[in-house]
């Protein structure tokens, strides 16, 4: 079992306005991280500054970035290269739904932007500064969704493999450095993410956990080292399940739950 990152180490937050990224906030905070905050809604996240600033005495910061574009990871990919160690949560994303065919193609490309090259590119800006002090750490959201094809949710769940595959990958590479990585991979959570994806009758079941309990299981995986975290038992079993079956089959029982007819 690995030490947890001390709290001397800053913690970055991407998509920090709400749900997974919110909770990782929280939870930082109350174990004395200061915080960088990183979203597009301003007066959100100066709201959460304000309250983990008064319940934990932790310096917080709030920097207002589309992290979809090349102009606004820029500064925030700098902050990592030159202040580090940090503990980076990349967890700005977005999902959409539908026939691949139908769906806007520039909607698309901009969930690809998001989704997957700035993982890449605040991933590559933290890790030689982490790697250097030998402490610190990454923590990229991966999702359940990345252990299959989705149609339906094509581009979505290709972005995430990807990022299950990068981490994994990485994790391994920084074995003895004294920096980790892990990937994240929930499954139904309760965040906004179903009302911008279109899902949020898929989400009218018992099994959708809460962001705090998605962040806790992190948190505790991140501490013991892990490489990956799958959150509940049924999300294990939704990641593990498709690797018994045929791909043909998978991909078929996948269709008729994600179909929007």
């Amino acid at each position: 079992m690995s030490d947890p990152v001390p709290p001397s180490v800053p913690a970055l937050v991407t998509g920090a306005s709400s749900g997974i990224g919110e909770g990782f906030a929280r939870q930082l905070a109350a174990r004395g991280h200061d915080l960088t905050l990183v979203a597009r809604r301003t007066e959100r996240m100066q709201a959460l500054a304000k309250e983990l600033r008064a319940q934990h005495s932790v310096k917080v910061s709030v920097h207002t970035a589309d992290l979809g574009t090349h102009a606004g990871r820029g500064p925030v990919a700098t902050m990592l290269r030159t202040k580090g160690p940090w503990l980076l949560i990349n967890n700005a994303g977005f999902g959409s739904r539908g026939r691949f065919v139908d769906l806007d193609a520039k909607r698309e490309a901009e969930e690809v932007e998001l989704n997957v090259v700035t993982v890449h590119e605040l991933t590559a800006a933290v890790l030689p500064g982490n790697v250097d002090a030998a402490k610190g750490a990454v923590i990229n959201v991966a999702s359940t969704a990345a252990y299959q094809a989705i149609p339906y949710m094509a581009t979505y769940a290709a972005t995430k493999a990807f990022v299950l595959h990068f981490t994994e990958a990485i994790a391994q590479e920084l074995h003895g450095t004294g920096v980790r990585a892990m990937a994240l991979c929930p499954g139904p959570t309760r965040t906004e993410f179903d009302q911008v994806a279109g899902m949020s009758a898929l989400f009218n079941m018992p099994l959708p956990m809460s962001a705090d309990a998605v962040v806790r299981s992190a948190l505790r995986a991140l501490d013991r080292g892990h490489a990956i975290c799958v959150p509940g038992p049924h999300n294990l079993i939704l990641a593990q399940g498709p690797r018994l079956v045929p791909r043909s089959a998978v991909r078929r029982i996948v269709s008729t739950i994600f179909d929007p007819r």
